[in-house]
């Protein structure tokens, strides 16, 4: 008999156990002894080799790859790749791009890099292609060019016009503006806008992001806000400027004809408390704690001690903060305070004094003038916080709260030496600034019913200041009266019967607009004012039936910033957006990457079609 042969009835005695799932019994068998299957050896079906058999197949299929060369992964991948009923007998492999599901994922895509601040090269990881087709396997992603010259420039137009027809409805309008240098030294200038829509909420959108390529001078900004006023069609909309209290910002205003100008009040505290840090002894203080905290940010030792001494005293296990002087603060004072038993203690180790041969802890006296310090600067970053809201009227609270840190800087009977100093100069700074814009921010106090009652005037002041907001009511109501067109037919009636024709009872004499204003005014001041913690918009919303010529004089001074900080946010995200990674983007790619991560939200995007 031939050998082929001979191995073919060779197999046919062995049997193959039923029910079994493993590879390796396409090429093992037991055989049998007087009828019953012996299970404790599985034999080879090519040489008849006998292997012990536990109930574990890894001894055979190691006999396989050893012996045979079979690979047990490839035959299991084998297996894998021929089922008898796969998914892609019901579907498609691959969805269509005009299919309705294609799209919404395209657009899904298009919002997580707008909103997420990514790159488009992100379509290209492989990490984010891998996560899309487990995800959905039939979805083809398209390239990033489709997104960076097509969806993502027809998102901004879309969202561009929906702006667009929000500020047609803006009664008045005010703008910030500052400008910004990306990782590539390009220099930008972004310009973003607030206003009181009809139904009292206040709303603010990023307009333009534009390279400034001329020098960052007064005319060259001014020319770029005055165009985009007239770009955005806001010129018949009286806006208001909020810029910082640069000189080149000061020109801009006036080279774009932007009236009230509004110095950023978080600025101006800002210039107010750095002539107060600038005194001598101040800044000899601030000098000790700060090479204090810098020796600790440097000693990998010393901040492991610090971290023991933390422990053990029971403190809050914080890292000193350092002080950047674009940004006072009192932080690093407060944390130091908050931390000064165990920067003492930790000064004091063996393992920390071999290094710190000329860092000493501050004195007695030393300690109280910075717990003074921090008592002097508390108000001023408290304020600071309240002005960066976006969601309530700002402007309103100017006026008060400068009033209230002037009285905040007058001299206490415990104050040291250097406290009254710095107070003297804070309040000398401050009382300097807004004297031109004030008679403007009194009439937004007034408007505020949480400021309405002014005790901060006296009654003449008071008096005048509502005086000029019933004059200012009352022009505001004439010009908002328009008489509707007349056809031809009755243009002819009007001419010959105008002069002598009347409609209304000429027994009751009709309230001029400025009476009316004035009665508006009474009642308003004998209402109760509104709670500190009360919402000022949604006041207004249930009152203007009752003042509606002071509800519309509100909305033309409240939706004004006090300070330019929504466009100095802009900043974070710029820089999130221009980075080394991504230093080739252009500036159109950059205005359109900036207008969406701030303008685009989910409901817009699910409502564009694409």
């Amino acid at each position: 008999m031939e050998p082929e042969r001979a191995g073919e009835e060779n197999r046919d005695d062995l049997h193959t156990p039923v029910g079994v799932k493993s590879w390796v019994w396409k090429y093992f068998g037991f055989r049998k002894n007087e009828g019953e299957v012996v299970r404790d050896v599985a034999v080879c079906k090519d040489c008849r080799c006998e292997l012990r058999y536990c109930g574990n197949t890894s001894n055979l299929s190691a006999h396989l790859k050893r012996r045979h060369g079979i690979d047990g992964d490839c035959q299991e991948k084998t297996q894998a790749s021929k089922p008898t009923t796969s998914l892609t007998t019901f579907f498609p492999q691959t969805l269509s791009n005009t299919s309705k599901r294609a799209k919404n994922i395209t657009k899904a895509i298009a919002y997580f890099i707008c909103k997420d601040i990514r790159p488009y090269c992100v379509v290209e990881n492989e990490g984010f292609r891998y996560l899309l087709e487990v995800l959905e396997p039939r979805y083809k992603i398209p390239s990033r060019q489709h997104f960076s010259e097509s969806y993502i420039p027809n998102f901004y137009t879309k969202v561009r016009d929906e702006v667009i027809q929000d500020l047609m409805k803006a009664q008045r309008v005010a703008i910030t503006s500052d400008g910004w240098t990306s990782c590539t030294t390009e220099s930008y200038i972004t310009v973003t806008c607030h206003f009181i829509d009809n139904e009292w909420q206040m709303n603010n959108h990023v307009l333009q992001t534009r390279v400034l390529g001329d020098t960052h001078s007064g005319v060259n900004i001014g020319q770029v806000l005055r165009g985009a006023c007239e770009e955005w069609g806001l010129t018949n909309k009286a806006p208001a400027l909020v810029t910082d209290n640069a000189s080149s910002m000061i020109k801009a205003g006036k080279e774009a004809g932007l009236s009230p100008h509004i110095m950023c009040f978080a600025h101006t505290l800002h210039l107010s408390t750095q002539d107060g840090l600038k005194i001598a002894a101040t800044d000899r203080l601030l000098g000790r704690v700060r090479r204090i905290v810098g020796f600790f940010h440097r000693s990998a030792v010393a901040t492991t001690v610090l971290k023991e001494k933390q422990s053990l005293l029971d403190l809050p296990c914080h890292k000193l903060k350092a002080d950047v002087k674009t940004r006072w603060n009192s932080e690093m004072l407060e944390r130091f305070l908050e931390q000064q038993a165990a920067v003492t203690a930790a000064l004091l180790d063996k393992k920390v004094r071999k290094g710190s041969c000329d860092i000493h802890t501050l004195s007695e006296g030393d300690l109280v003038a910075a717990e003074q310090m921090v008592g002097l600067l508390s108000p001023l970053k408290a304020a600071t916080t309240l002005m960066c809201e976006e969601k309530q009227p700002t402007v309103s609270i100017v006026a008060p709260l400068r009033m209230k840190l002037l009285a905040h800087f007058e001299y206490a009977p415990d104050d040291a030496p250097l406290i009254k100093e710095m107070k003297r100069v804070m309040a000398e700074d401050l009382r300097e600034r807004y004297v031109d814009e004030e008679p403007f921010l009194l009439r937004a106090a007034a408007l505020d019913p949480r400021f309405k009652k002014l005790p901060f005037l006296c009654d003449e002041r008071r008096t005048q200041t509502f005086e000029c907001l019933a004059e200012e009511a009352a022009q505001l109501k004439e010009q908002r009266v328009k008489c509707p067109p007349l056809s031809k037919k009755s243009k002819v009636l009007e001419d010959l019967f105008g002069d002598a024709f009347c409609t209304e009872d000429l027994s009751v004499r009709k309230k001029t607009s400025k009476e009316l204003a004035y009665d508006e005014i009474r009642k308003y001041r004998e209402v109760a004012s509104l709670s500190l913690g009360g919402k000022v918009l949604e006041w207004w919303k249930a009152h203007q039936s009752e003042f509606p010529l002071l509800a519309n004089l509100a909305k033309t001074y409240l939706c004004i910033p006090a300070t330019s900080v929504p466009s100095e946010r802009v900043f974070s995200t710029a820089g999130d957006i221009v980075r080394s990674e991504r230093s080739v983007l252009s500036s159109e790619h950059v205005d359109q990457l900036i207008f969406l991560k701030k303008n685009l939200t989910r409901s817009t995007a699910e409502r564009i079609e694409v």
